[in-house]
């Protein structure tokens, strides 16, 4: 259904919205186990026509939104019987590629629980296939019995760092989906050496599917390598979406920590949520993982991913591809008169270097009253602004902190003026600090990060109840993809883009539109239906 919106408003408006709990509806003129079943085959359905045909199967049978939302939310029934242990599984993209990847099962597996899943991805992707399918050493130390874990597998035509690996990891967990109960909010995408690279560019290209990114011994740099033939541009306000981990030894023969701090350093004065361990007697090997080990997992069970973040940022050189961020959608580029400028964050150098913030090591408090410092770097913004190990944050920014979350939303909040004000708790004394930058040596000449040679376009958006606004530049259109689950469908939605009114109406859901992007995502807890299309206009 389309329905153009009043004259004053600036957008046209695809009306094809997912699902409005509460509707006053009359009964739904199907018998409920129809729908039932029904939903249970698209669930069960392997993608392309299967999948299709089991949406055009719901929609014939006429479904009220309620009813069937009901249904979709609440998911799969999964077999009880799914096979367990190590198994050796391929698949194919759309060009007919086959790719193989292997996945431990916990022996203890129960289909009524939700598990996570731990994908794990190989060095050494420039050489030619493997034959046999073991693609990551010693696998047995990562095998768990409350994940499923994943090793993947890359070769010189399918690097990390394309297009085609992107598809293939998005079907391999469509797959596993399919077949198992996971998590989809517990999703962590790790890697090593080239494998920690890869990592870094699906944060950079497409990060919605994954919780969190964690490189062991990997640098950025790579993706900025014209030889290594990575697919798209990168931008660093991406990776601003979706927390880091990453380690680096001081003594690694391709990638020490010297080498990435620069890296590491623009990506937080960017707001990039990244939290560094270097191993000053590291080499390019994992001989620290069972000291470390305990802090990664330490790591991953803290990030669980916001399907339906309030706050998003998007740049893109494509509308093709690369171009969604969860439920922000570019599709249209080029320059508006009047649209915002934003610092592209991509110069490396040029500025003297400056000590990191400093909150070297973090911890949640029970009653989320804050975030407790249990370590401060030596000679950081916090150490010289006079914080200690043991303080308590309670406010950054403006913004009140009471878990790892609203931290990172502080961080990536800019200042309005010099320096990041500060407010913590220590001894149940409330204290005030500004951190400011710290220059800790002579500047070095600037250098581009990232080639960007094609023109692109960046949104960013934060939601407020009902509302949202974005900034954009050079992005002519883009489409929102709501949920009932964000926002409040028996109220106006009111979308605002570089301070003009774009939309303020009511929505309608449609069933169809749920349908179709449960096929693409698979995700009970990320459903839409509401699709806005956002002409961007001059003021």
């Amino acid at each position: 259904m389309r329905l153009e919106t009043d004259r004053r408003s600036n957008a046209r408006v695809i009306v094809s919205v997912a699902v409005l709990l509460g509707l006053g509806c009359g009964p739904a003129p199907l018998r409920a186990q129809d729908l039932g079943e029904a939903v249970q085959a698209l669930w069960a359905a392997a993608p392309g026509d299967d999948a299709d045909d089991a949406v055009e199967s719901i929609l014939a049978l006429g479904p009220e939104i309620g009813p069937l939302f009901t249904r979709v939310r609440a998911g799969a029934v999964y077999d009880p019987d799914a096979p367990r242990g190590r198994q050796v599984l391929s698949r194919e993209n759309p060009d007919g590629v086959e790719f193989r990847y292997e996945v431990h099962v916990p022996e203890s597996y129960d289909s009524a629980r939700r598990y996570p899943v731990h994908v794990y991805l190989h060095g050494g992707v420039s050489r030619p296939r493997r034959e046999e399918a073991r693609f990551w050493r010693n696998t047995d130390r990562h095998v768990r019995d409350d994940a499923i874990v994943v090793f993947p597998e890359s070769w010189a035509e399918a690097m990390w760092w394309q297009a085609n690996q992107i598809e293939n990891l998005t079907g391999m967990l469509n797959d596993l989906k399919r077949r198992y109960n996971v998590n989809e909010n517990a999703v962590h995408l790790m890697g090593v050496s080239d494998g920690a690279t890869g990592a870094f560019y699906h944060a950079f290209k497409a990060p919605t599917l994954w919780a969190s990114f964690v490189s062991f011994n990997g640098h950025p740099v790579v993706l900025a390598n014209r030889s290594t033939n990575a697919d798209g541009q990168m931008y660093v306000t991406n990776l601003r979406n979706k927390p880091i981990f990453a380690i680096n030894g001081g003594k690694d023969r391709l990638y020490p920590v010297s080498s990435v701090v620069p890296f590491f350093q623009l990506f937080v004065d960017a707001g990039v949520f990244l939290q560094f361990t270097p191993k000053p007697e590291g080499e390019h090997n994992m001989n620290w993982w069972d000291e470390e080990s305990p802090n990664v997992d330490a790591f991953l069970v803290a990030q669980n991913r916001r399907p339906l973040p309030d706050r998003l940022v998007w740049e893109t050189e494509s509308t093709d591809r690369f171009n969604r961020a969860h439920w922000l959608v570019i599709t249209e580029l080029g320059r508006v008169a009047g649209e915002t400028e934003f610092d592209d964050f991509n110069a490396i150098g040029g500025a003297a270097p400056q000590a990191p913030l400093g909150f070297n090591m973090i911890g949640e408090l029970d009653t989320g009253d804050g975030v407790q410092l249990v370590d401060i770097l030596p000679n950081s913004m916090a150490e010289v602004a006079g914080m200690r190990a043991g303080d308590v944050l309670v406010e950054m920014n403006g913004v009140t902190v009471g878990n790892v979350d609203t931290l990172r939303a502080a961080v990536q909040t800019p200042p309005d003026g010099p320096g990041f004000p500060v407010t913590v708790l220590r001894d149940g004394e409330r204290m005030s600090f500004v951190l400011m930058p710290v220059e800790t040596g002579e500047a070095p000449p600037p250098r581009e990060a990232f080639p960007q040679p094609d023109a692109s376009g960046r949104a960013q958006l934060v939601r407020n109840d009902n509302d949202i606004e974005l900034v954009t530049r050079g992005v002519r259109r883009y489409t929102l993809l709501l949920s009932p689950e964000q926002f409040d469908f028996t109220r106006p939605v009111r979308v605002t883009t570089n301070g003009v009114e774009s939309f303020q109406g009511m929505v309608e859901p449609s069933p169809e539109t749920l349908l179709r992007w449960v096929v693409r995502d698979r995700d009970r807890t990320m459903l839409f239906g509401a699709a806005l299309d956002i002409q961007v206009v001059a003021p």
